[in-house]
């Protein structure tokens, strides 16, 4: 039995600015943008059959996050719609292993967590408008 764990990460500051430019270009075509916040989501494809134990979810934590900023990854979503939002999540096909894919497996493998096989990345946009 295999399931899929959901990591989530706050974004940083250069993914701050990142998201300025796009809310700039969104403005242009969506004139009722009033902001956007984003998150990465880390989709973990866990072959065990149980959860990992709390030591393999530090480590997976400890991966996905960054050095250098405490607590940024979470198992729930930084990001909460309120009634007038929009969330967005884009990322690879499912139909098919991402070479990030291939490449974080490995990572995870050679960290001691031999029950991920597959990883897909996906971006999460919060957009929030103006009401209707």
């Amino acid at each position: 039995m295999s399931q899929v764990l959901h990591f989530y990460v706050r974004s940083s500051g250069h993914e701050g600015a990142a998201s300025g430019h796009t809310q700039r270009k969104l403005k242009g075509k969506l004139t009722e943008l009033q902001g956007i916040e984003t998150e990465l989501c880390y989709n973990v494809n866990w072959t065990a059959e149980s959860f990992p134990s709390p030591q393999e979810t530090q480590k997976l934590e400890w991966l996905f996050g960054c050095p250098l900023e405490s607590n940024d990854v979470a198992r729930e979503s930084w990001l909460l719609p309120g009634p007038n939002d929009l969330l967005l999540e884009v990322g690879p096909r499912l139909n098919f292993s991402s070479p990030a894919s291939t490449n974080i497996v490995s990572v995870c493998w050679a960290a001691g967590l031999s029950t991920v096989d597959r990883v897909e990345t996906t971006r999460r946009y919060l957009l929030t408008v103006w009401p209707w």
